[in-house]
């Protein structure tokens, strides 16, 4: 009963505080929480990191009742005649355990419940909130809807923040990730369902969308990112030097990752105005807009990649990262420069690499195992994965999608932990680097990736459910539509989905032939299916063999 008396008073009062931070009179709060801040992350980055053991992959439903989780995880087994396969069973389980131990029960920070993406990082992150959402919605989907909304709940006027913690708000804004997030949480599910969860949201969401506008774009049409910081990928080479001593001016840089997400955050918002039965055509007309700007004036022809762009000099920046090819994400390449992208991303020497899409090409001068200059993170990964399906390369996005979560689960068997980022080539953290050179950041966070982190390496569980069995709703009906790449034949994955009372079986019989096995509490159906092919759940098969 106290909690509920005494929450209310005390989030207001630290909602004051964070505000007080930014004036000159608020000089010495400001101290304070910088302080406090820094004694955080190196309690839980360094100390407490070091003295606590993996986490249990068991999450026991006495402990999800404390956090309102309704339902169990999902589970998958994996089988086959030959090769090691174990490692994914464990993976898959201990992504929802660490994905659980993360998640945070409303307290002074917020009313809602909300996510750390690893214990080092106690704060309500924007776009580690959205791709945790992803996670959880194979889950529960109510959960995953908390996480993202309640960045919006704790925005600064129209603005999402970066970053909001005890006492901590950033003035920046990172990428604008949670109105993409929120339309796939109800992707397929009723209009009245979808539109009860969507409404209370929409108009922030439009208004932080009017901010951007008006706050982050060029005369030209395109954005730029406020600070290298914003764009969460901070150490890049496009953006700064490796131990971050000096910084690029991305005020003056049209930026093909950000107008990108703007065209996703556009594309998202027409889908929720439909929803909610309002005019999308706006939103459409300007994700357009955004897609032939970024076609016409970031493509640099003889590279065959997208780049940030001098507003004043109109050079290029010709850094061969990830946001080179994030525009796929948001379909603004066209035909030819589809062809031309393609060339890097399937080539060893630009990003397909072992452990494929690595934050920079590996032929690239600038390359290095440094955080943000050519380890893997699988949030932007993940959104390159989403482009080529955009563009219907669904084999090519089944064989690298299952190199990502093969290893990942690997390391995971062996070591009993997820982390940040990965080596491309070497399923170890070996080589692996922190920012290089930066004292504060070793101090504060270490000289390796953090430990625990599922911010968006679960997304791998995702990848299975929603690539590999093809898990999805349309117009309230669900479906499976099998994609298991060429590695996968002899093998057999048994996947369960407590939330939707449903257990899959998939028999990878060849490259193009998969034996699919259906069963809910009231039917049982089995099927021949070729890759790609569309079996309904709710409805009775059609044109399908039945066994």
């Amino acid at each position: 009963m106290w909690r509920k008396s005494i929450l209310p008073f005390l989030r207001t009062v630290e909602s004051f505080l964070r505000r007080r931070t930014r004036r000159v009179t608020g000089l010495a709060t400001r101290f304070n929480r910088i302080a406090f801040f820094a004694l955080d992350l190196v309690l839980w980055s360094r100390v407490f990191r070091s003295r606590r053991g993996p986490i249990p992959i068991e999450v026991p439903l006495r402990l999800l009742v404390r956090k309102k989780v309704e339902v169990e995880a999902p589970v998958l087994h994996v089988s086959g005649m030959h090769g090691e396969v174990a490692h994914w069973d464990h993976g898959f389980a201990g992504v929802y355990a660490v994905l659980f131990e993360n998640l945070q029960i409303p307290d002074v920070l917020s009313p809602i419940r909300y996510a750390h993406p690893a214990p080092a990082f106690r704060g309500v992150y924007l776009w580690d909130s959205a791709f945790i959402s992803q996670v959880w919605k194979t889950w529960d989907r109510d959960v995953a809807h908390d996480v993202s909304r309640v960045v919006v709940h704790l925005r600064d006027g129209d603005r999402l923040q970066h970053v909001v913690s005890d006492l901590v708000a950033s003035v920046y804004t990172q990428p604008p990730l949670i109105a993409w997030s929120l339309a796939r949480i109800w992707e397929g599910h009723s209009r009245e369902e979808a539109a009860l969860k969507i409404e209370p949201l929409f108009p922030a969401l439009c208004a932080y969308n009017n901010w951007l506008y008006a706050n982050r774009q060029l005369p030209s049409g395109l954005f730029f990112w406020r600070h290298p910081y914003e764009s969460g990928v901070e150490n890049a080479p496009r953006f700064s030097s490796r131990d971050e001593s000096v910084f690029r001016d991305t005020t003056k840089l049209a930026a093909p990752d950000l107008s990108a997400y703007v065209v996703l955050q556009n594309e998202a918002l027409a889908t929720m105005a439909r929803i909610l039965g309002q005019d999308p055509q706006p939103f459409l007309d300007k994700a357009a807009a955004l897609q032939a700007k970024i076609r016409e004036e970031l493509w640099h022809a003889g590279d065959g990649l997208f780049y940030d762009r001098h507003t004043e000099t109109g050079e290029f920046i010709r850094s061969r990262t990830i946001a080179s090819v994030l525009p796929l994400w948001a379909g603004a390449a066209d035909e030819r420069q589809l062809r031309r992208i393609l060339e890097h991303v399937l080539s060893p020497e630009g990003f397909n690499s072992p452990l494929p899409l690595p934050s920079v090409a590996i032929s690239d001068p600038d390359f290095s195992l440094d955080m943000w200059r050519g380890p893997v993170w699988v949030n932007v990964a993940y959104g390159v994965l989403l482009g080529l399906k955009r563009y219907g390369l669904e084999k090519e996005v089944s064989e690298m999608a299952y190199r990502l979560c093969d290893h990942i689960y690997r390391i995971f068997r062996r070591e009993r932990r997820f982390y940040e980022f990965y080596d491309p080539e070497e399923a170890s953290l070996a080589r692996l680097h922190r920012k290089k050179g930066n004292r504060w950041k070793a101090f504060t966070l270490g000289v390796k990736p953090q430990a625990d982190f599922v911010g968006w390496t679960g997304l791998v569980n995702t990848l299975v459910i929603e690539q590999f069995a093809g898990f999805h709703r349309e117009n309230g009906l669900r479906f499976v539509q099998p994609r298991f790449p060429s590695a996968s034949a002899g093998k057999a994955y048994a996947l369960r989905l407590p939330g939707e009372s449903l257990a899959l079986n998939f028999s990878v019989l060849g490259p193009d032939s998969v034996r699919v096995t259906i069963r809910t509490p009231s039917t049982c159906m089995e099927h021949l299916a070729s890759f790609g092919e569309r079996i309904p759940i709710d409805a009775p098969p059609i044109q399908h063999e039945i066994l």
